[in-house]
């Protein structure tokens, strides 16, 4: 957790060094590629399950930000006979930490940083990405950088519900970037974030690379996925962030979210625990992933709060245990109950409309229809609690839902009459 505190800082003080060094945004720090790993020439001992060293807790949409993935370790099982993928390149971009925004780290990362000499097995340097691995190959990872972004101040209205010296708390909309990513240079809460703190265009981390390495995160305490909305928390200064970073960490910030998910759970109120990794048929989606196999502990609570279209559908409250990527979304497709308009996890397309119209709940042009207006992840944080940084002071905000999500609820609802 002190890797992602000091990882990041606030945005205001971003402000003050720039001023103190009357340096253009391109003169701030080159961000520089970790050493080569140290060579060892004798095997590791051996590991039964996949492992990540050092990581922090997991790189989750709604974590704080590690630097951890640029550097790990990936261990073989012994007791597999033939480790899947067989390549190289391929077994390190499955089994691999999840990366920034919930992501997966590209086959092409992987094959360039084993072309510059920064991965090696069993304390030997791999040469080619078409090695095969066997069963327990220690691999060593650092990861070659990712050129960092240019976020440049955007006067993006924002909905603010709280500010002062120390921290800003958001209402994000449903479609807003945290932070720039290849793709989303622009438009982002970071973009929206400096142009409201009186802050100059900065070069910021792309990946899990923090300011040691020379680029910033400005104020980035956790994250939300684009299409979800809702509440978010940003830190102002370094010791706001170093604050709230570990408050995440210890879990004892206070979020529940609201989700219109597909179905109803056989329970009226559970717990989902499953680990969560990358999934190993689409390095681009998370799943439930035995932990020998690279899954890492989550757990989520649910509690349905309203049946909906003859329990086709539910509304659901979650409160999350942990934070990994995509939690909420794995955890209920996971119980059956995929949220509604979730396109990378069953909650969308004809499977959706065949289950709005079960029961003969809806026409199928009803169906057609709220399937069609449900054009995101139908998940919203609807509240979040911190202990402010400064004063100490419990602090609670709560944030209806938007109106997308509430014509959807209304739909569903009325097909319930």
């Amino acid at each position: 957790m002190r890797l992602a505190a000091r990882g990041s800082v606030g945005v205001a003080s971003l402000a003050r060094a720039w001023a103190r060094r009357h340096a253009a945004p391109a003169a701030l720090l080159h961000h520089r590629p970790p050493p080569p790993p140290r060579r060892r020439h004798h095997h590791a001992r051996w590991r039964s399950s996949v492992s990540a060293a050092g990581a922090s807790g997991g790189a989750a949409a709604d974590a704080p930000p590690s630097s951890s993935s640029s550097s790990f370790e990936v261990v073989a099982p012994i007791d597999v006979p033939k480790p899947t993928p067989a390549r190289l390149d391929a077994y390190i971009a499955t089994h691999a930490p999840p990366s920034e925004g919930g992501g997966g780290i590209t086959r092409a990362r992987v094959v360039a940083s084993i072309k510059a000499g920064l991965v090696d097995v069993n304390g030997v340097v791999a040469r080619k990405a078409s090695e095969r691995v066997s069963p327990g190959d220690v691999i060593r990872v650092a990861l070659k950088p990712t050129p960092p972004t240019e976020a440049a101040p955007e006067d993006i209205p924002l909905d603010v519900k709280y500010e002062d010296e120390h921290v800003l708390v958001v209402n994000k909309p449903a479609g807003m970037v945290v932070h720039p990513a290849p793709g989303h240079s622009s438009g982002t809460l970071v973009n929206a974030v400096l142009f409201r703190c009186g802050c100059p265009a900065m070069r910021v981390a792309s990946g899990n690379a923090n300011t040691a390495d020379g680029v910033a995160r400005p104020g980035i305490v956790h994250r939300l996925d684009k299409g979800t909305s809702g509440l978010i928390v940003v830190a102002k200064n370094e010791a706001a962030h170093a604050s709230l970073c570990e408050q995440f960490a210890t879990r004892v910030v206070r979020r529940r979210y609201l989700a219109i998910c597909l179905g109803s759970p056989e329970q009226g109120e559970g717990r989902v625990d499953a680990p969560i990794g990358r999934d190993p048929r689409d390095r681009l989606k998370m799943a439930v992933v035995r932990r020998s196999r690279g899954g890492r502990r989550a757990a989520s609570n649910y509690k349905v709060r309203a049946s909906l279209a003859r329990g086709n559908a539910s509304l659901v409250e979650w409160r999350l245990e942990t934070g990994r990527t995509h939690q909420i979304r794995v955890h209920a497709r996971e119980i059956g109950i995929p949220i509604l308009g979730d396109e990378t996890y069953g909650g969308a397309g004809n499977g959706a409309e065949e289950r709005l119209r079960s029961k003969g709940a809806m026409t199928p042009a009803e169906a057609k229809r709220v399937a069609k207006i449900s054009r995101r992840p139908m998940l919203h944080a609807q509240t979040l609690g911190f202990r402010h940084p400064r004063t100490g002071e419990e602090m609670d905000f709560k944030a209806e839902p938007p109106e997308d999500f509430a014509e959807v609820f209304e739909a569903l609802r009325d097909a319930s009459a």
